[in-house]
């Protein structure tokens, strides 16, 4: 593991993990049984612990609120179930971000690329249910039903392929950036 992904490990353990309850409990107050927390959660660590740094983040808390709020939307989005009034709102926002949204927004496409590159590298059914997971949203329990395999398949696939997608990342980051 590179030394900068060791750092954001580190980091992620001091400054977002302590705050996974409170997240916890904004999700199940805000939308109590309307989206899968375990999902949300699940899909803020990726996003953070793929993040290419870490600098230019100030406040840990802030940041894994918003980005579970952005994984709220996506979600949502992906659902085109959102009501307007509900994303506008001001008690949505509960934590304020201090990043401009302009820079996450080239951060987080440029790698969404790569992740997707690295995606190519993984098996078919991995792929898939990465896909499903992950970009459509699915639970566990229906990507199991759609793919024709077990809930602990699904699990193992995306944690394997998680571990994979990682590693390479790692890989690439220390062979190209160090």
């Amino acid at each position: 593991m590179s030394r900068e992904r060791e750092t954001t490990a580190f980091w992620v353990s001091r400054e977002i993990l302590p705050h996974e309850p409170s997240v916890r409990a904004w999700l199940a107050r805000r939308w109590n049984d309307t989206i899968d927390h375990d999902d949300v959660i699940q899909e803020a660590y990726c996003r953070i612990a793929a993040l290419p740094s870490i600098d230019h983040i100030r406040n840990g808390r802030a940041y894994f609120f918003t980005t579970a709020r952005a994984i709220v939307m996506d979600m949502f989005r992906q659902a085109k179930v959102v009501n307007q009034t509900d994303v506008t709102e001001i008690e949505f926002l509960d934590v304020e971000d201090e990043q401009p949204l302009a820079d996450r927004v080239t951060v987080g496409r440029q790698e969404l690329k790569r992740i997707d590159g690295v995606l190519g590298s993984l098996s078919a059914t991995c792929r898939r249910v990465i896909e499903l997971r992950r970009l459509h949203g699915l639970s566990q329990k229906e990507t199991a039903h759609k793919l024709g395999i077990s809930e602990h398949s699904v699990e193992n696939h995306v944690t394997r392929g998680v571990r994979k997608v990682m590693k390479i990342i790692a890989d690439q980051d220390g062979g190209s950036h160090g």
